[in-house]
């Protein structure tokens, strides 16, 4: 009877396939992977709003170099590492202070059918805030505190002081001024203003800025 297998002998390549399955063994699935590293846990509210809360009032009390992470911790309940595990430094922690309350400042000029009455009315109204104690003091810290760290100066500007200035240039090319006269007039109205405050402090007046806007913008928008 004729086999039904092959009588040659088996070739070199199939010795090494036999060889390779009686070394290694047959194939395996391949090893389950090692789970995902758990998510970090979410910061939690309570505590984020705490430590808020302790650094504006210690800011107000103290003053930006009056501010240490030791007392924001006594007072918000919560250890250092807390602090430091969501802000790397101080004045990330200030910035973050400063920005969630520039954002009740930070309000669009207005549209009406005149656009110099509608910066006069936005910069009269932000002049008012800068000039109460709690706006002057933060005003002050929110300068002191772009001194300390650039990363900080840098956010400070992107979240406060662009803005303002955006606010006005944005208003006036909407009636049509050409861009750098547009660009060139917020500077002067919003840092004219800002200055002044930091200045002369709560004493400024919110005529004043008001004068000061209408004195800028007159000629400069038909």
């Amino acid at each position: 009877m004729t086999s039904c297998f092959p009588t040659d002998p088996p070739s070199s390549e199939t010795r090494r396939s036999v060889s390779f399955v009686a070394d290694y063994g047959a194939m395996t699935p391949p090893a389950t992977p090692d789970p995902a590293p758990a998510v970090p846990r979410r910061r939690s509210e309570k505590s984020r709003v705490a430590i808020i809360a302790a650094t504006r009032d210690l800011l107000l009390e103290r003053g930006f170099d009056g501010l240490t992470i030791e007392a924001v911790a006594a007072r918000a309940g919560v250890g250092k590492q807390t602090i430091y595990r969501w802000w790397p430094s101080r004045p990330a922690l200030v910035a973050d202070v400063l920005l969630e309350d520039a954002h009740a400042i930070l309000v669009p000029v207005r549209h009406t059918g005149d656009p110099v009455d509608d910066v006069v009315t936005w910069i009269g109204k932000l002049a008012a805030t800068l000039t109460t104690p709690r706006g002057n003091a933060m005003l002050r810290i929110l300068t002191v505190a772009s001194l300390e760290h650039e990363d900080t100066a840098a956010r400070l500007r992107a979240g406060f002081g662009d803005p303002l200035h955006f606010s006005v240039r944005d208003r006036l090319l909407a009636a049509g001024v050409a861009a750098a006269a547009a660009e060139s007039a917020a500077e002067a109205v919003v840092g004219g203003v800002v200055y002044a405050i930091q200045r002369e402090g709560c004493s400024y007046t919110k005529a004043r800025a008001q004068r000061t806007a209408r004195l800028i913008l007159e000629r400069l928008v038909d």
